[in-house]
């Protein structure tokens, strides 16, 4: 399941949390353990708050890193005993091929479409190792991973040529899970 960053910060900046959506989330893994189901919680599954859209343009801007954090550290110490597995993002990559969706941005006309979702994916990227870090620091039972949309990718030929497009097409989505699982961007990253 997921947690729905604006149930519990509903603007998504304000200093502090819902507490209705604090307790639904509480009756929500309580049901799930009273039928011995072991929660696995995505932090953030396509629904940011529309507030952090309309004020700063969502991941665009670094400050969303300092909200996130916030967000994270607020359900893990409230949802500490209740929830072991945790995905920071959902699909994080999807960001390439529809930016809206997954974190809240509008592209408009003439700007640098690339440049401002890789600026954005960064800042996510940051955002997600801060809150592994956190539940590492605070939990010796819980677990965090990552979530990429993945399509497999075949050479359309034997054609060194298409071999080599094929792995290109691979490294867009590699290059997602890879910055999370290590913790650095690759070296093929730079070559692009």
């Amino acid at each position: 399941t997921s947690i729905a960053w604006s149930r519990i910060f509903p603007q998504g900046d304000e200093p502090s949390p819902n507490p209705a959506g604090l307790r639904f989330y509480h009756d929500l893994f309580d049901e799930c353990h009273k039928y011995g189901i072991e929660p696995v919680v995505t932090i953030s599954h396509y629904e940011m708050p529309l507030g952090l859209v309309q004020t700063y343009g969502a991941w665009r801007s670094r400050k969303l890193v300092d909200f996130f954090e916030r967000y994270c550290r607020t359900i893990f110490t409230e949802y500490k005993g209740k929830v072991k597995y945790w995905m920071t993002f959902n699909e994080i990559n999807a960001i390439e091929f529809g930016p809206w969706n997954p974190a809240g941005l509008l592209i408009t006309p003439g700007e640098n479409r690339e440049q401002v979702i890789y600026q954005a994916a960064h800042h996510q990227f940051v955002a997600s190792a801060l809150a592994v870090k956190y539940i590492h620091q605070h939990s010796n039972h819980a677990k965090v991973g990552a979530m990429i949309a993945y399509k497999t990718v075949y050479p359309y030929t034997c054609n060194p040529k298409d071999v080599i497009a094929a792995e290109k097409e691979k490294r867009k989505e590699y290059f997602f899970s890879d910055v999370q699982v290590r913790g650095k961007y690759p070296d093929y990253i730079w070559q692009y």
